[in-house]
């Protein structure tokens, strides 16, 4: 998930859930001839270890049957699951399926392999593309919206019976019909682009359609345009399609994360004050809403108290006092800790293994913690 924050409808599934609440990360690839059988073992698996957390029956059938919902995928992937007393709140392809499944019965939704493995962004743009048009395909979550863009450039091929004099007139004539349609597809894109603000779009075909297509653009169009080099209009959207659009999905989480993470190191460098780690630094900036993005490390079983709003979060019970608050629970920090940030509308990241951060989570602040 590039960032959780940005995706705010999915952000406001998660917040508006009200516990107990299941969370489940599973590979539901159905690329073996024995794969049926085995994610039916794993449902009962499931439902074995949610009932021994102390899951209600009434959620557990839920997740039952939201596994058995979705049609299997054909190749290699994960699926994030996680649903509460009302139903399912989120349901996401994961670029990269866990080795093992993650089960969790708790008050708090548990997003981390989410954010880490994820295939959630902001909306993009599949394009397929040839000389007479295009198919576009926008994704928002999981909402798609298709449309053909038909140009009225006519004929778009040479005549096999043109002569040699009339041969360069037409081959004139039919790159000008060709460059007529994908003025038509790219006037359509760039119409997608400002009314949809796109994190990017994937555009495949022939060579030379695309670079034809890319010409016509605005340079604002133009810098988010990805070309993975694989499939045709023929082909469609495929598996060939489908993976390079997980790549490339991964590939901007990588590079978002290596940002932040870079940002951070050059704040605690500083000495800025923009840069804090530690469960009572962290707690305390959520608290302040002063949290731009949170750091998620390795937490382990850490755990912070809250009162009746999940929101407020302490280290201690002397310092929730502090502020007035009643410590009436004990929640899990790796689940409590990313609630809190989306609900101030901070971005998420993971930590890669090597960032040692103290209690296994970090923060970059949007302004300085006041002395005083």
């Amino acid at each position: 998930m590039t960032s959780a924050a940005t995706y705010s409808p999915l952000a406001h599934r998660l917040l508006a859930i009200r516990g107990p609440v299941a969370s489940v990360y599973y590979d539901d690839s159905h690329d073996t001839q024995d794969a049926a059988e085995r994610l039916g073992v794993l449902e009962r698996d499931v439902a074995r270890e949610l009932e021994q957390q102390g899951a209600p029956q009434a959620l557990i059938a839920s997740v039952t049957r939201a596994m058995n919902e979705r049609p299997a995928t054909e190749h290699r992937s994960g699926r994030a699951l996680i649903v509460g007393p009302d139903g399912v709140a989120v349901d996401e392809h994961l670029v990269v399926p866990p080795v093992t499944p993650v089960i969790r019965a708790s008050e708090l939704p548990y997003v981390v392999p989410l954010v880490e493995n994820g295939s959630v962004s902001g909306p993009y743009l599949v394009v397929v593309v040839d000389q007479v048009g295009a198919d576009l395909t926008r994704y928002q979550g999981k909402s798609t919206f298709s449309e053909t863009v038909v140009g009225e450039g006519f004929p778009v091929h040479k005549a096999a019976s043109a002569g040699l004099n009339a041969w360069g007139d037409s081959q004139h004539r039919v790159e000008e019909e060709v460059r007529k349609n994908l003025r038509a597809v790219a006037e359509r894109l760039t119409a997608e682009m400002d009314d949809h603000s796109l994190d990017f779009i994937v555009l495949i075909g022939q060579d030379r359609v695309r670079a034809e297509l890319v010409s016509e653009l605005p340079h604002r169009v133009a810098d988010r345009v990805v070309q993975p080099g694989v499939g045709s209009r023929q082909t469609g959207v495929d598996r060939v399609v489908r993976v390079s659009v997980a790549q490339e999905l991964n590939n901007r989480r990588s590079i978002h994360s290596r940002r932040i993470l870079e940002q951070y190191d050059a704040e605690v460098g500083r000495g800025s004050g923009l840069a804090v780690a530690g469960l009572a630094a962290v707690t305390a900036a959520l608290r302040d809403r002063s949290v731009a993005t949170l750091i998620i490390g390795q937490m382990h079983d850490e755990t912070v108290l809250a009162g009746d709003d999940l929101t407020l979060l302490g280290s201690d019970p002397e310092t929730l006092s502090d502020f007035g608050i009643a410590p009436t629970q004990t929640l899990r920090a790796d689940e409590a800790l990313p609630y809190a940030a989306l609900a101030i509308g901070a971005d998420l990241v993971c930590a890669p293994d090597h960032l040692r951060l103290t209690d296994g989570v970090g923060a970059l602040l949007r302004h300085a913690p006041i002395q005083g």
